[in-house]
């Protein structure tokens, strides 16, 4: 049996994500027995689309994480690195490879594995090596495969409407693919209804995001890392927007009594970048000085969700995209951020995880690393794959866990 290496979580709400996403799988596998078309799909995929063409979406970057949750993830790596990918390579692609390729050389798959494809979708956006995956494992599984090209754009881009131009296009595109492989007619009334609702459950997770900035923590990333779930593969449901309200309702609960996550908060943490995966419990290693991890670079929510742009929900959603700032990009803006971040949430440390197989996310760690530093805010940079729990020693970990919690209580005293 694999050892639990999930976060102790201090809300209740947070605690029936597990339930939603073991039954999400279910449904995976019980559609595609129904003869339901399968789609293997990178993050950034758009759900609703999904959903008015009556495909099940198999979101595979999550499914890596919950291999790595499970302590499989070096297996499945090893299997993948066994038929030609890198150490180098990214942590996800090893094991997905190894699950797709050398199966025989790998674990037992948890839930009982993926659902078989019936094509392959893969989003531009974010992610170079992800490209180079999907394409291989169309090669293997002999899978067609359809590129969603949805650049991200610089902060302070003044050619937002040719942006949304082209990611109009490429959804339409991507319809027409998804329409020739099913035979199904694009039903855009039942986009719009999906849209609606995310732009509710938007709403909602924005309150939880401000909501988060109270004193004592009502909710830290020990939460935060599963609460985010129903949000990215569940968008637009019903059952997505109400875990949400329930979520917010626990939270200004706690906030009204002044429960936080610790007896006494002494300190505040933000982290930057992908957590560990197999060993999540060092969210909580903090708590035991007084500390709280309080905030996460991801995730959070930084704006109102706009209102809708167009009666049409193609063009609306393609407004949408450049219209609404999720994430920046770029250094100076994800630094302007970071601080930002520091500043309204109180938070007095970073810890940033540099992750060797992430050229995503690796190159810009040092820069907001120095940014920090040069701002008189502690940090401490931990060096392991996201995944890949060989890289990973975790008395090393805590060794310099212990010396950075030092540094803050100092300098808090």
């Amino acid at each position: 049996m694999v050892q639990s290496t999930s976060a102790k979580k201090s809300l209740q709400t947070t605690l029936e994500v597990p339930v939603l996403r073991r039954k999400y799988y279910a449904q995976t596998l019980d559609d595609s027995q129904k003869g339901k078309k399968v789609a293997w799909c990178s993050n950034n995929i758009p759900s609703e689309i999904l959903d008015a063409m009556d495909v099940t979406g198999v979101f595979l970057e999550n499914y890596a994480t919950v291999i790595a949750s499970k302590r499989l993830g070096s297996g499945f790596c090893a299997a993948g690195e066994k038929v030609g990918f890198s150490q180098d390579v990214c942590g996800y692609a090893r094991m997905l490879m190894g699950y797709v390729l050398a199966k025989n050389d790998a674990p037992e798959a948890p839930y009982g594995g993926l659902a078989k494809p019936d094509f392959l979708l893969v989003s531009a956006n974010s992610c170079d090596s992800r490209l180079g995956w999907f394409s291989a494992m169309s090669s293997v599984l002999n899978t067609p495969l359809y590129v969603y090209d949805s650049p991200s754009q610089p902060d302070g881009a003044s050619n937002s409407l040719v942006v949304a131009e082209h990611i109009e296009t490429e959804l339409r595109n991507l319809i027409s693919f998804l329409e020739k492989q099913t035979g199904n007619k694009f039903n855009p009334d039942k986009v719009r209804r999906r849209m609606d609702i995310s732009r509710q459950t938007s709403e909602i997770m924005y309150e939880i995001s401000q909501l988060r900035k109270a004193v004592p923590s009502p909710m830290g990333s020990a939460d935060m890392f599963t609460a985010v779930w129903p949000s990215m593969y569940l968008s637009g449901t019903k059952e997505c927007e109400d875990f949400y309200k329930r979520l917010r309702a626990e939270m200004e609960e706690r906030i009204a009594r002044k429960i936080g996550i610790v007896p006494e908060e002494r300190f505040r943490i933000m982290w930057s970048g992908i957590p560990f995966w197999y060993d999540m419990q060092l969210i909580n290693y903090v708590e035991n000085f007084g500390g709280v991890v309080a905030l996460e670079s991801f995730y959070r929510v930084r704006e109102r969700r706009i209102p809708s742009q167009h009666d049409d929900p193609i063009k609306d959603m393609a407004l949408t995209a450049v219209r609404q700032h999720g994430y920046p990009s770029g250094i100076s803006g994800s630094i302007e951020d970071l601080l930002e971040a520091v500043e309204e949430y109180k938070i007095n440390g970073v810890i940033l995880s540099y992750n060797p197989s992430c050229r995503m996310l690796l190159i810009s760690q040092t820069e907001l690393q120095k940014a920090l530093e040069d701002r008189g805010i502690p940090t401490l940079g931990l060096e392991c794959d996201m995944a890949d729990e060989r890289t990973y020693s975790e008395g090393q970990v805590k060794t310099r866990m212990d010396a950075f919690v030092e540094r803050l209580l100092a300098k808090n005293s």
